[in-house]
């Protein structure tokens, strides 16, 4: 079939897509719900992976995975940036009417993304040895640590390429595809994780091989976008020759989100620094439980909603259907502080049993139980600058949506650490996240205000 055959036979008017016409109340509960599906076995993944390595791999084991998880977390910080941007250009011109630019924007992005993370993987082979001991590992941990990420980074071509891959198939109404395969990756990961604890004997390269599967598996979405037949977004040779202004807007919109993991792994050094300073080793073990489990978790429950809010604000902000980027600003807002209000509550009660599962000695726990309940206090109002940050990016408001996203730790928090820290010591530490939660959630409010008054000016312009 000739090219401009496939492309009747595939195009679809703006008006048969749900992403322009479903009630944005309907459709950002259904684009959030189904994330969250995929996300619940992500948190189950997590919360299974503490306990095993907690109890599989010993305090060796562990302090290599700490020095893994700089790697993850890069992982992740790049799969999700370029996830937005190719996504959010894309869905921008699908919007607009524009479905062969809509295509073009994927197919780009799908090679920018290769090449980018293809070169990033041969540097880090290279230099690896280096890099390890840049991160941290001690003599005793170096050779575990170096062959673990070396299997990594195998794996981590298909892991941030299979990110950009799930955020497309929301942009192309495929939400539900995009969830199903972060269960099965789940599963499959932690029965591997398990089985090469303690079956297998791997030790700490089973866990760099748990890492790559966990979400490298998402690379078999790609069967979406080959063959012509499945998705109107394909990856086509032709596109292999970069447009360099295409590549630069999408790592434009992306670069808030990357900023965003970034100020995290800023707020984690800060705190352990302060809590060795000011406390003792159990003080850090408790942020350990806190800021890698607990915290995380919610975390998960926040992005399943910037998932939702996503595709709905990059498509309508391409139809100029400012009426309906209001809706959802507003919709989203309210349901993210009304969601994570409920789980904070649910973990404030439940604080010292969630943390005995991760601790195991009671005193841990305990210590990790009073820490949690004072940080995730105010968490429903600090979370709030991620998801509004996210609609930002989708907009091309970036700066807005780079302030938004460093705010929290940046801006408040770490300052807060160290004010507070000095005043009341390790007590200060816990009660400048709460703190910094409220200020935070003033900025996000001064910032929808604005964005309601410009869209509504632009909606009688356009009356």
């Amino acid at each position: 079939m000739a090219d401009t055959d496939v492309a009747q036979a595939t195009q679809e008017s703006q008006e048969d897509r749900e992403l322009g016409t479903l009630p944005i109340p309907q459709l950002f509960i259904k684009y959030s719900a189904i994330a969250f599906a995929g996300m619940i076995a992500q948190i189950i993944m997590v919360v299974l992976e503490g306990i095993i390595m907690g109890n599989g791999l010993g305090a060796h084991g562990l302090a290599c995975v700490s020095i893994i998880m700089s790697i993850e977390l890069l992982n992740v910080a790049l799969g999700s940036a370029l996830a937005v941007g190719v996504s959010t250009v894309a869905g921008n011109r699908l919007g607009a009417g524009d479905t062969e630019g809509a295509k073009t924007a994927f197919s780009q992005g799908f090679w920018f993304t290769t090449f980018l993370i293809i070169l990033l993987v041969v540097l880090a082979e290279i230099f690896v040895e280096p890099l390890v001991a840049f991160l941290g590992a001690t003599p005793d941990i170096f050779d575990d640590s170096v062959g673990a990420i070396r299997v990594f980074l195998l794996g981590l071509p298909f892991c941030v390429i299979g990110q950009m891959l799930c955020g497309m198939l929301r942009i192309d109404e495929k939400p539900h595809a995009a969830a199903t395969i972060q269960i099965v990756s789940a599963v499959i990961a932690i029965i591997w994780l398990a089985l090469s604890t303690f079956v297998l004997n791997f030790g700490v390269t089973g866990a760099g091989l748990y890492y790559a599967a966990s979400i490298g598996i998402w690379f078999v979405v790609i069967y979406y976008f080959v063959g012509g037949e499945r998705s109107i977004f394909q990856i086509r040779a032709k596109d292999m020759k970069l447009d360099f202004g295409l590549c630069f807007q999408i790592v434009k919109i992306g670069f808030p989100l990357f900023l965003l993991q970034a100020t995290s792994s800023v707020y984690t050094t800060v705190v352990n620094n302060q809590l060795g300073m000011l406390g003792s080793s159990l003080d850090i073990a408790a942020f350990a439980i806190i800021n890698g489990y607990v915290v995380y978790i919610i975390m998960m429950v926040v992005q399943a909603i910037t998932y939702g809010v996503q595709p709905i604000a990059a498509y309508n902000a391409g139809a100029k259907a400012y009426g309906r980027m209001k809706q959802l600003l507003t919709t989203s807002l309210a349901a993210e502080v009304i969601v994570i209000a409920i789980v904070t509550v649910i973990v404030w009660l439940a604080a010292y049993p969630i943390c005995l599962i991760f601790a195991g000695d009671p005193e841990l726990a305990t210590v990790s139980a009073d820490a949690t309940r004072i940080v995730i206090l105010f968490g429903a109002l600090g979370w709030a600058s991620q998801v509004i940050s996210s609609y930002f990016e989708c907009v091309e408001k970036i700066v807005i949506a780079t302030i938004l996203g460093i705010a929290r730790y940046i801006f408040f928090t770490i300052p807060a650490v160290y004010i507070l820290g000095g005043m009341m010591g390790v007590q200060g530490v816990w009660v400048a996240q709460p703190v910094a939660d409220v200020i935070t959630f003033v900025l996000v409010a001064i910032f929808v205000v604005y964005e309601i008054k410009r869209l509504s000016s632009l909606e009688q312009k356009e009356a």
